[in-house]
């Protein structure tokens, strides 16, 4: 009977924890379809004005890359505050493990809101000077040539992601389709025509990042011009009106995402107990933030709010991450399963619907692709998933504390690829929109890049491989 009662107390405290990490994603997803950065005078009239020259599209593939930084940024800065807290409260003694463990959630929270919110405090200059230190230092231990031809790919194929998505879900999903197997068949063509010398393996490394991140920001940018489909109507400032919502409202369920997954790596170490600790931490802080920090900071402008709201999104993330991890192999039935799953749903809804933090709305559309994201982010921390192991970082196998601070460091560092990749794309769209020379030197570039990684790619196919060690 008692055992009945403590396997009964265990599973009600799974599923409560995941309904607090569901309402913790849903509120935030409440803040994010304000519109935050059409309010912001001067940041339009700086959008419409850019818009003028190289389009609504690459406005929003810009806006998505700098967003993207923010979120690694808030997220990879509240991690290592966090490892920071958990490494002095460790050393206090073994008794406060379960201390330290508690205090991780908030300590994310704190670091992620505090770096989101710091772009509306510091001026725009020093802001940016401070990311692109930190992109040449990150690319100062990379080979320049093929950083850039990656940077290239990526800020390319989500301009392409994005211009498909604005024509329609039916059109746009077959000119993808048809893209992508033209790009398949040519690779094929050149691997059975041209035969090179192997290269080394970090450059089949380079390559097999570009493919992944490709398709990543391919799954983001589809999303952000769905949203934008009926952009024409209204002039270029609704155009570009609907563009930067549909940025805002992608990048913050990207953001969940995206703390789901490092979440998960970050709290596999801690075990179900520590994990379930820092999940309600977590998601008890990220909607604190939102009602009581968040509004405090309302005057910092469009950067300081955007980050934030961002910085909370990624944190909502990882407590749905981690409300995952939580859940004990001996309550992994089908039954409990699709409960916790359940119950995700329910506190999205709760939290958009029966407990608003604001009086809007969300549409059907919106609220099913809430739940959707909620429910794909707990599934990311599920025994199953890629991101549930132990990662072998540059120090090793890592546990804990320590585990947390290499994930953030890497997190941190991560940053660089999307605020690299925006800044070589929007000095290739400024260069484009000089003229035709501009336009044309701009695609001979992208082709350049294209026909390297291709040709890149025909180097590590079997065949070659096998013609040169013969």
């Amino acid at each position: 009977m008692a055992e009945a009662s403590l396997g009964l107390f265990g599973a009600v405290k799974m599923v409560l924890g995941s309904t607090a990490a569901g309402f913790a994603f849903g509120e935030t997803t409440i803040v994010a379809v304000e519109p935050t950065l059409t309010e912001d005078g001067p940041l339009l009239a700086a959008a419409v004005l850019a818009t003028t020259r190289v389009g609504s599209t690459g406005v929003g593939v810009v806006t998505a890359c700098l967003l993207f930084t923010s979120a690694l940024l808030s997220l990879g800065c509240g991690l290592l505050l966090a490892a920071m807290v958990m490494k002095l409260l460790t050393r206090v003694g073994e008794r406060t493990a379960w201390l330290a463990e508690a205090a991780a959630g908030p300590c994310i929270v704190v670091g992620a809101v505090a770096t989101g919110t710091l772009g509306g405090v510091i001026p725009v200059w020093v802001y940016i000077s401070a990311q692109c230190i930190m992109v040449l230092v990150v690319y100062s231990y990379s080979n320049i040539n093929e950083m850039t031809t990656a940077l290239l790919i990526i800020f390319t194929t989500l301009y392409f992601s994005v211009m498909y998505g604005r024509m329609g879900l039916i059109v746009g999903l077959f000119v993808m389709g048809m893209t992508i197997s033209f790009l398949c068949a040519l690779r094929k063509a050149l691997t059975e025509k041209i035969t090179y010398r192997p290269k080394a393996n970090g450059s089949c490394r380079l390559l097999e990042r570009i493919l992944l991140y490709s398709v990543v920001v391919a799954m983001l940018g589809f999303p952000i011009g769905l949203g934008a489909f009926e952009g024409g109507e209204g002039g270029v400032k609704a155009e570009v009106a609907l563009m930067l919502e549909s940025v805002l409202w992608v990048g913050v369920l990207s953001a969940g995402l995206l703390g789901a997954a490092l979440g998960t790596v970050s709290v596999v170490g801690l075990g179900p107990e520590g994990a379930g600790r820092v999940a309600i931490g977590a998601a008890v802080a990220s909607s604190v933030a939102l009602r009581v920090v968040l509004p405090e900071f309302s005057g910092l402008g469009a950067r300081g709010v955007v980050g934030g709201i961002l910085g909370v999104a990624t944190t909502a993330g990882v407590s749905l991450g981690a409300a995952s991890v939580a859940v004990k192999p001996e309550y992994r039935a089908r039954n409990i399963t699709l409960a916790c799953l359940g119950s995700v749903v329910i506190g999205a809804i709760l939290a958009t619907r029966g407990l608003a933090l604001k009086t809007i709305l969300l549409t059907r559309m919106e609220l099913l692709s809430v739940s959707l994201v909620a429910v794909v982010a707990f599934i990311l921390g599920a025994p199953k998933s890629p991101f549930h192991t132990k990662v072998n970082l540059q120090g090793g196998l890592l546990t804990g504390p320590d585990l947390i601070r290499g994930i953030g460091m890497e997190t941190v560092t991560a940053a660089a690829a999307p605020l690299g990749a925006g800044a070589l794309g929007a000095a290739a769209m400024g260069t484009a929109a000089l003229g035709k020379l501009g336009t044309v030197g701009a695609l001979v570039a992208v082709l350049l890049a294209l026909g390297k990684t291709l040709s890149g790619m025909t180097r590590q196919s079997p065949a070659a491989t096998n013609v040169h060690r013969d």
